[in-house]
């Protein structure tokens, strides 16, 4: 375990001593690239502006439109060498950054022999070849730098941390929403498969039947609803009073003239 820290220790301090120290000659290096990159960007600037005076979009302001590719390439150029040194920290980004800073400087040589050949040629083929570079892979190629430098981003240590850590949440949440609608659906399965048991559907049965049954007394219950109406209700609020009783009647006296022999008594014949 020692050895590993003094290992480690070790590391640090080459690495900040590289990057405090440049090295004897660095700023030739860096003064050469600045000049090709001068003069590889004026012919990429000429050729550029060559192809957009031509469209109607870049007409009005072709002289500052055709600075944007030569930036993007001459910039990437030099940025990629920079970058080798000071920014790529994963294997993943030095390797692109080796491979793209070869494939644009093998371009700025391209188009510096294109510019220079381009109209002077009489040869029909190579300026049919000329014309295909100047009109599709510079093009192209300008289009493909910031495609590269969103590659190097991704690249970063700190980015593929971020992406990784992005990626493993979005598939635990798909994953959770898998896990939802199997779960949904084995939740209807039984269910479907219960309604189809015997119990079920005696149960069922009994329900309907049991519907059936206060539906009918509802109805029963309307009808004869409807057959005391016709009838006058008395007042719910009323007592109950008995009938009167039969008053009596008076039948007057009936006179009967007494006959000879017979005696009365005022009111009528006594025997």
């Amino acid at each position: 375990m020692n050895n590993l820290n003094h290992y480690q220790r070790e590391m640090k301090q080459i690495a900040q001593d590289a990057s405090k120290s440049q090295g004897k000659g660095h700023w030739v290096a860096w003064l050469m690239m600045l000049v090709g990159v001068v003069v590889t960007g004026t012919m990429t600037y000429a050729l550029t502006a060559k192809g957009m005076a031509s469209s109607r979009l870049w007409r009005t302001w072709v002289d500052v439109a055709a600075f944007f590719p030569v930036v993007l390439l001459e910039g990437s150029a030099l940025a990629l060498v920079y970058g080798r040194h000071h920014w790529f920290r994963s294997e993943e980004q030095r390797r692109i950054a080796n491979t793209a800073s070869w494939v644009i400087w093998g371009l700025l040589a391209t188009t510096s022999v294109v510019h220079f050949a381009f109209g002077e040629t009489r040869d029909g083929t190579i300026k049919w070849l000329m014309g295909i570079y100047a009109s599709y892979i510079l093009p192209l190629a300008i289009v493909g730098v910031p495609m590269l430098w969103k590659k190097l981003y991704d690249a970063a240590p700190d980015s593929m941390m971020k992406i990784a850590v992005l990626e493993a949440e979005a598939a635990l949440r798909s994953q959770m929403v898998d896990v939802e609608r199997e779960q949904n659906a084995l939740m209807i399965t039984a269910y479907r498969e219960a309604l189809d048991t015997p119990r079920v559907n005696a149960a069922r049965r009994a329900l309907f039947e049991q519907a059936s049954i206060e539906h009918a007394r509802n109805i029963a219950g309307f009808i004869e609803g409807a057959q005391d109406a016709q009838e006058p209700a008395a007042p719910a609020n009323t007592r109950y009073q008995p009938p009167p009783e039969p008053r009596p009647t008076y039948q007057a006296p009936s006179w009967t003239v007494p006959a000879p022999g017979q005696r009365s008594n005022g009111r009528g014949v006594l025997d």
